[in-house]
């Protein structure tokens, strides 16, 4: 069974937004001996993977969007393929 599409883009987003909240975590936590402090606000840094990874997906689908086949309406039924290729002489 596979899910419905909008769902499926919802967990990819949801996936790409907690590797850039993992990343982000670990670029703004200060280690020190026996503490550790985080420089930034968890929630915003959270709110901002979410906008990241919904961009990241938006501008994905446009690229992959802009490189597709532009003659999609080509029939190979209705195409004439016996003089195709090299002669055989």
């Amino acid at each position: 069974m596979s899910a419905n599409p909008k769902q499926a883009a919802e967990n990819a987003t949801i996936d790409l937004a907690a590797r850039i909240y993992i990343e982000l975590i670990c670029r703004n936590v200060v280690a020190t001996e026996g503490a550790a402090q985080i420089k930034s606000n968890p929630e915003n840094l959270a709110k901002i993977s979410f906008k990241l990874a919904e961009v990241f997906q938006r501008v994905t689908a446009e690229v992959k969007s802009s490189s597709a086949p532009k003659n999609q309406e080509f029939e190979v039924q209705s195409a004439d393929l016996t003089n195709w290729g090299p002669s055989k002489t």
